[in-house]
């Protein structure tokens, strides 16, 4: 079902999203510019440039699209368990902005987080979902020995110091360290976003 395909434009209508000019990027055409939620622009600027970017829970897969548009990471990996949303996604691209000749590979997974079967490297993101979701899919994945990330991004809806210190205390986790810790607020309510990288 999933299917891997290079992506040339991405335009949307959302509140936290704006559509700009079109632009040039290194003489390729990327189409209307995307203006991230400050929530997700925190994020997306603290991404390691050169390395693939896996989107868990990704939703409208808004961080993901722009890493793509970016042109500074190798892949994109958009990652939900609800099929609707990737085969939406997947519909929409394939079917109005498939160009060929881009260097950003882009691949659409409609699996939990936890289900994945593929090694997770580079960044790995998880925002949005509940801190037992986020922990549930992380001990899975090193489980199966496939979480090899060089960072990963966590931004927990609720229980963000409960989920700061099972991993920092867990020998599951022993190779991944604290990196940053940031407080974005939102809504009038303080979200905590953590940083981890493996040593």
């Amino acid at each position: 079902m999933s299917q891997s395909f290079y992506l040339s434009a991405f335009a949307v209508n959302d509140d936290s999203l704006v559509a700009c000019a079109q632009n040039q990027v290194h003489g390729s055409y990327f189409g209307p510019m995307i203006k991230l939620s400050n929530r997700m622009q925190h994020i997306f600027d603290r991404l390691l440039p050169g390395q693939p970017v896996w989107d868990l829970c990704c939703d409208h897969g808004y961080l993901g699209l722009q890493a793509y548009r970016s042109g500074l990471f190798t892949q994109v990996f958009l990652v939900d368990k609800v099929p609707e949303i990737i085969s939406e996604l997947e519909h929409r691209f394939y079917s109005n902005y498939l160009k060929d000749g881009q260097s950003a590979q882009v691949k659409f997974i409609a699996l939990p987080g936890e289900d994945l079967v593929d090694e997770i490297q580079g960044n790995l993101v998880i925002a949005g979902v509940g801190a037992h979701t986020i922990l549930k899919i992380l001990m899975n994945l090193r489980k199966k020995g496939l979480l090899s990330a060089k960072q990963v991004i966590l931004l927990p809806q609720r229980q963000e110091q409960w989920l700061e210190d099972i991993i920092s205390a867990s020998e599951t986790f022993g190779d991944y360290n604290l990196f940053e810790k940031h407080e974005l607020l939102e809504r009038g309510r303080l979200r905590k976003v953590l940083i981890f990288r493996r040593n």
